[in-house]
C-alpha cells in the first residue's frame, strides 16, 4: 500500500511537551504545603526557609514540584500544639551551649555571669512559620546563631550593654520566609544575633542551576 506523500513524515520525530510554566498560585500551594510538613515535624527552619525561596525561585511546575517531592501530601487533620510552654535556657555563673532546640512555643535564654549560645540552623521550624525569642543579658552574653532565608526582627533595649545584629539583610520573598522576633534587654551584657559564615548559596539554588543547564544543553543539541 502506498502512504500518501508527507505521511510518513508524520511519525519521524516524536514530539517533545515543553515545560509548563508554573503559576504564582501554584507556588503558593507547594509553600502552604511547606508549612504543612512543617508543622508534623519533617522540616527544620533552615530547610523552611531554603524550600520556600526554592518555590519562588522555580520556574516550570516540574521543578516546582522537586522542592517537595519527597513530602506526603498534607495531613487532613492539623496536629495539636504541645502544652509545654516556651523552653528556657540558663547560664547561671557559667556558659550553655544548645544545638537544634525546639520552637514550637517559643524560647528565653537568660545569661547572669555567664553566656547562652543556642544555635537554631537545624531546630524545627515552627509549625505558625514565625515566633519569639526572649532574650536575656546580664554582666553575661547570649549569642544566637539562625540560618541563612530567615527574616529577622530585633527589638531589645541594652542598658551599659549592646544588642549587634550582624545576619545580613533577607534577600528572598518575605512573604513566605520563617520570621523569628527578638525581644528582651541586655544590662552590662551583649545580645548577638548572627548568620552562619560563608556563602549564601543553598543547595536548592546550585540543583536549579545545574538542571537548568543540562535543560538549555538539551535543547542546544536539538537546534539545527
Amino acid at each position: 500500500m502506498t502512504m500518501p506523500d508527507g505521511a510518513s513524515s508524520l511519525h519521524a520525530s516524536p514530539v517533545h511537551a515543553s515545560p509548563v510554566r508554573a503559576s504564582d498560585a501554584e507556588r503558593e500551594d507547594m509553600v502552604e504545603r511547606l508549612r504543612d510538613a512543617t508543622a508534623e515535624g519533617r522540616l527544620t527552619l533552615e530547610e523552611l526557609a531554603e524550600r520556600c525561596e526554592a518555590a519562588y525561585l522555580a520556574r516550570t511546575r516540574e521543578e516546582l514540584a522537586s522542592v517537595g517531592a519527597d513530602l506526603p501530601a498534607p495531613a487532613a487533620v492539623p496536629a495539636p500544639g504541645s502544652p509545654a510552654g516556651r523552653r528556657v535556657f540558663r547560664a547561671l555563673f557559667d556558659d550553655l551551649t544548645h544545638h537544634s532546640p525546639r520552637l514550637e512555643d517559643g524560647l528565653e535564654a537568660i545569661a547572669v555571669l555567664g553566656d547562652v549560645t543556642l544555635d537554631l540552623r537545624a531546630s524545627p521550624a515552627p509549625p505558625a512559620g514565625e515566633l519569639t525569642i526572649v532574650a536575656r543579658a546580664f554582666l553575661g552574653d547570649v549569642h544566637l546563631l539562625f540560618p541563612e532565608g530567615v527574616q529577622i526582627e530585633a527589638d531589645c533595649t541594652s542598658l551599659f550593654g549592646s544588642v549587634r545584629d550582624l545576619t545580613r539583610p533577607h534577600s528572598g520573598p518575605k512573604a513566605s520566609a520563617p520570621r523569628i522576633r527578638v525581644t528582651g534587654s541586655a544590662l552590662f551584657g551583649d545580645i548577638v544575633l548572627a548568620h552562619p559564615a560563608g556563602d549564601r548559596r543553598t543547595f536548592w539554588h546550585t540543583w536549579l542551576g545545574i538542571r537548568r543547564g543540562h535543560a538549555g544543553n538539551d535543547v542546544g543539541a536539538g537546534g539545527t
